[in-house]
């Protein structure tokens, strides 16, 4: 088994520039830190180039794939050896051409309080976890024209996390341009990729059972085979997260090479009953839908890759085929299972195969019944949302009773549809909790409770609220930094404890058919 390398090994990926020491505060620190003030020593420094304070060396680095803009990798990041430090400043690969949202090189605190949260929160409900931040510095320096408008001027904060390879270090960057003072420290794209594509086959997760004993002849073999796990791994987080109506504008610098996704300041909850069917959202959720398609160009980008720069380009094509068809297969099957938790039939159903055709014929059913009464789902008030009640509806119906409040869905085609289907898989599972020495009223209990969970409101983990909620204790503490750290944690348990409920942890589950 060779050694899975680490990102300092990425050495052509690695290019060094100065930082300077500034002052900072320790705000957040993840819960198993226990030396936040050694994190801080180390890690306290922007890029400042008029600056006389101590200089410390950090490397950018390098990546492509898609979501960069042009730059040539994390613009604004700096790596210690140690720790990744995002938004220490603008480095060498922020490119010609690049918005300025994107050059900038500065965190705002609000931003790294949100992403460091949700990085804890995501480590323990993703189907294959999140890539956690380890603490938030607070700097003494100002962000210039900043995109959200908080409550008071918005300081300059550092995340620190920990460094991870990511498929995106093994891909071109075909839109960078470096600016031209740097550009002779930068080896030409291409090189950087064919020198870094060598690492891949021990950077490739191992799949769970192992390797085939054919693969330990066959390096191309092997890179399938890895590269396949790798497939299943972001297809199951991409699953999760689209059945949950997370939008985390994946892409293929935004997960690690386990399967770990990172980077969530652009995360949002685009749950149907917290927001208006309106442009706006059909705009959101497109972009969400287009997710899980972008993981899966990067990982057939990959394999042109190795095709290209390692082995030959027969490899390509049968490559591509092998894992464009694993992402969707398990793509499928983790949107279906997490989808059926909507209406409170628990995903680890069928845990040793694939779920049958008349459960994913229930989920389509049950998608096109919200797609065509999408204008209805919106719940301004406190209280069982219009889904939650549609969905209590549905299970009591499927017991011959009837509640008030859906007068009309009898006469839905698509309800008429879905009604028999919801009524088969429930009989299924009741029947299955049964035989296990389960109770029938408790068994529809338990489906309604979980049922509920899902479809409530998501409100407490709106990302405006959230926002609002840091940028007030940072106007009300920000000289206050055990205050702000003591606010923050709390505010870390609260969303956790709501996101459990709500989104709940999900474990990947692997089919045998």
């Amino acid at each position: 088994m060779m050694p899975s390398p680490s990102l300092f090994d990425l050495k052509d990926n690695l290019v060094s520039f100065p930082a300077h020491r500034v002052e900072s505060a320790l705000i957040w620190c993840a819960h198993d830190v226990y030396n936040g003030a050694a994190i801080q020593n180390e890690c306290s420094y922007l890029i400042d180039p008029g600056s006389l304070s101590s200089e410390k060396t950090f490397y950018a680095e390098r990546y492509g794939g898609n979501g960069i803009q042009r730059n040539g990798g994390g613009a604004r990041c700096g790596f210690d050896g140690t720790h990744q430090v995002k938004g220490i400043g603008a480095n060498l690969l922020v490119g010609v051409g690049t918005d300025r949202v994107h050059s900038n090189g500065a965190l705002g605190a609000n931003v790294a309080i949100y992403e460091a949260i949700w990085g804890e929160t995501l480590s323990r409900i993703l189907p294959y976890g999140a890539v956690r931040a380890r603490a938030v510095l607070l700097t003494g320096h100002y962000l210039k024209n900043p995109t959200e408008r908080p409550r008071a001027p918005l300081r300059r904060a550092l995340m620190v996390r920990e460094p991870v390879v990511r498929p995106a270090h093994f891909e071109r960057a075909p839109y960078f341009r470096p600016i031209p003072e740097y550009a002779e420290r930068l080896i030409h794209d291409a090189q950087r990729v064919r020198s870094m594509i060598q690492l891949l086959p021990a950077s490739l997760p191992v799949p769970v059972a192992g390797f085939s004993k054919e693969a330990s002849r066959d390096p191309q073999l092997y890179c399938i085979e890895g590269l396949c796990e790798l497939a299943h791994r972001q297809a199951w987080q991409s699953g999760f997260c689209n059945a949950r109506f997370l939008r985390l504008t994946s892409s293929p610098s935004n997960v690690a090479m386990d399967g770990r996704l990172l980077d969530f300041n652009g995360l949002s909850s685009l749950f149907p009953v917290d927001h208006r069917y309106d442009f706006e959202y059909k705009i959101r959720f497109t972009e969400m839908m287009k997710d899980p398609p972008m993981l899966r160009q990067g990982l057939s980008d990959l394999c042109l890759y190795m095709g290209k720069y390692l082995f030959d380009p027969q490899f390509t094509s049968p490559a591509r085929q092998a894992v464009e068809e694993a992402f969707t297969q398990t793509f499928e099957e983790a949107f279906y299972r997490c989808y059926l938790e909507m209406f409170g039939i628990p995903s680890d159903i069928h845990p040793g195969g694939k779920l049958s055709e008349r459960l994913k014929l229930l989920v389509g059913s049950f998608v096109r019944l919200l797609k065509s009464r999408s204008t209805e789902w919106y719940s301004p008030c406190h209280g069982p949302s219009r889904l939650e009640s549609l969905v209590v509806y549905l299970i009591h119906r499927s017991q011959g009773k009837i509640l008030p409040g859906f007068d009309d869905l009898e006469q839905d085609a698509h309800f008429q549809v879905l009604l028999p289907l919801f009524r088969e898989a429930i009989y299924s599972h009741i029947q299955h909790v049964q035989e296990q020495g389960g109770d029938f009223t408790l068994a529809i209990k338990s489906i309604e409770n979980l049922a509920r969970q899902r479809t409530k409101s998501r409100r407490p983990i709106d990302k405006a609220a959230m926002f609002k909620e840091i940028d007030d204790l940072l106007a009300t503490y920000g000289d206050e930094p055990l205050t702000l750290r003591e606010a923050f944690a709390e505010m870390e348990d609260k969303t956790l404890e709501f996101a459990t409920l709500t989104l709940s942890r999900q474990r990947p589950i692997r089919y045998t058919t």
